[in-house]
């Protein structure tokens, strides 16, 4: 593992974390750079192999984490109110390797108080490399309650 970069990705993201959508401290680390449409967030990040799993690849929890992100910015971007994850199923489809990932996501359903998401993750040539479904409660967070 090249430490330099693992210890340069911290050090970077406890500079300029701050605690709000695009900016708390796991989208800094993993270095998540975010665009939007009316009707898709779109996510790009580099893989470093501090990322990896035994095997040499991403690991599916760092891909579950920014399917989880894109998804969850999406609705705050589209709804203006932040939402909670109520339940998350991804599949893994091709393993990722350096140098980024792509993951985008959009609305399956919009409720008023529930909606459905998905979120697709692509390597840097294009190959889709896993899909996520979740459900999601809008409005205040779990932890605001």
């Amino acid at each position: 593992m090249d430490e330099a970069a693992a210890r340069n990705a911290f050090e970077k993201a406890v500079e300029t974390q701050r605690p709000d959508f695009e900016t708390f401290f796991l989208s800094r680390l993993f270095g998540l750079t975010f665009s939007y449409t009316d009707e898709t967030c779109r996510i790009e990040f580099p893989i470093h192999d501090f990322m990896f799993n035994p095997q040499g690849t991403l690991h599916g929890g760092v891909i579950a984490f920014a399917l989880d992100v894109a998804m969850g910015h999406l609705l705050k971007h589209v709804t203006g109110v932040p939402g909670t994850t109520l339940e998350m199923k991804v599949q893994y489809l091709s393993p990722l390797r350096p140098p980024h990932a792509v993951c985008e996501s959009r609305f399956l359903r919009k409720g008023q108080t529930i909606s459905f998401l998905e979120a697709r993750m692509w390597d840097h040539e294009g190959t889709l490399a896993a899909v996520a479904n979740a459900t999601w409660r809008m409005g205040k967070s779990l932890a605001e309650r």
